[in-house]
Parts: structure tokens; sequence; C-alpha cells
């Protein structure tokens, strides 16, 4: 997956640049800091997080921090904003069946990543309305690699030129964010199978129910 977040979106960040970096903070301090906030926030989750603890585990001085990010919550939005994306699964398989079996297959490892789960989790548990609005138009951003699958099936013909991709994306990531946010059950390589094999059903269904 290898695409960067925007300049753009890192300077929707309070106390950072135009060009997405916070003022007076070397690239290295702030590539420390961020590696710090995601151990914190993989062994101790987002509730428990304090600037304080990023500062001892980034091994810098606490003033540092609160220069650059008055809160955990603008910390936290900055370390997603500028996050790199590669380990995101880009699948292009040739047929929307195998292409949403390697998507499922890349996602089921994804969401096995113990940071991934802090993030979802974060976004799940974040209280402060500015990093909710942040968070939930970075989710639609990030949903982004998702829908490419159902544009070339669509454009291929397998699916309905006015298949509701939103929708489509949505029904195949919900299972995986439940298991991670809400349930805590497993995600294995047999919930990839099952999710794969229903949402493949379901997608059939969509397209031959359709004039």
């Amino acid at each position: 997956m290898g695409r960067r977040r925007s300049p753009c979106d890192a300077a929707r960040v309070g106390g950072t640049t135009s060009r997405g970096r916070p003022r007076g903070l070397s690239e290295r301090v702030r590539q420390e800091v961020h590696a710090a906030v995601r151990r914190l926030l993989v062994a101790e989750g987002y509730a428990a997080l304090r600037l304080d603890d990023v500062a001892a585990a980034a091994g810098v001085h606490k003033s540092t921090l609160y220069r650059q990010w008055a809160t955990k919550a603008q910390l936290v939005q900055d370390v997603l904003l500028t996050g790199e994306l590669e380990h995101y699964p880009r699948v292009d398989e040739g047929s929307l069946a195998a292409d949403i079996e390697a998507l499922v297959r890349g996602l089921v490892r994804l969401f096995r990543d113990p940071t991934t789960v802090a993030f979802v989790q974060t976004r799940a548990a974040a209280d402060d309305p500015a990093l909710r609005s942040g968070l939930h138009e970075l989710a639609r951003q990030d949903t982004d690699f998702v829908r490419l699958p159902f544009e070339r099936a669509i454009a291929r013909g397998e699916l309905p030129a006015d298949a509701d991709v939103g929708m489509l994306v949505e029904l195949l990531v919900a299972p995986l964010l439940a298991r991670v946010a809400v349930t805590g059950q497993a995600v294995d390589d047999e919930f990839g199978r099952r999710l794969a094999t229903t949402f493949l059903a379901l997608a059939a269904s969509h397209s031959t129910s359709r004039p």
C-alpha cells in the first residue's frame, strides 16, 4: 500500500506546520515520540495514556511534548494522520471472488496486528470531540483501498454499475471491527475464510437480484 498521509492531512492536527511536522521538533524526535505512543497504546490503551509516560518512553523532556501537543488527543491524532499505510493489503487478482479472498486474508493479518487493534480500540474509546471527528474522517480515508476491488468488479461487469460500493465496504469490514472492538473474539484464518465465503455469497445475490 505505499501511501503516506498528505501534508494537508497532518496540518489538521493542532500545533503543526503546513508541512505536517510539529513546529520545533526534529524528525528523529517526532518518530521516537510516535513509536512510544504506539507501544503505550498497545500495552495500556488510550484511557491510560499520559503525556508524561510518552515523554519518558521516548526519552524526551515532557515540556517538549507539551509545546507541540497540548493534549493526548492531539498527539494520538498526529500519530494516526502521519502513519504510513504500506501494511494495508492491495489486491488485484483479476476477479471479484479472487480479490475478496485475497483482501480478506490481508485484512485478517492486519487486524491481528497489536498496533491495529490498539488504534481501532482508540477510535472506539476516544472521548475528545475533535479527536473523534478527525478519526471518523481518517476511517473514511482508510477504507479507500477496500473500495478498489468493487470498483474493478463494476468495470468488468461483475457487479451492477450502480452497486452501493460504500455499503459493500462497510459490510466487509464491520465483522472485523466488531471482533476487535466489541466481542473480543479471535480474528483468525478460519474466521477469514467464513467471512470471505459469506460475503461472496452476499455479493453474488446482490448482483443477480438486480435488473
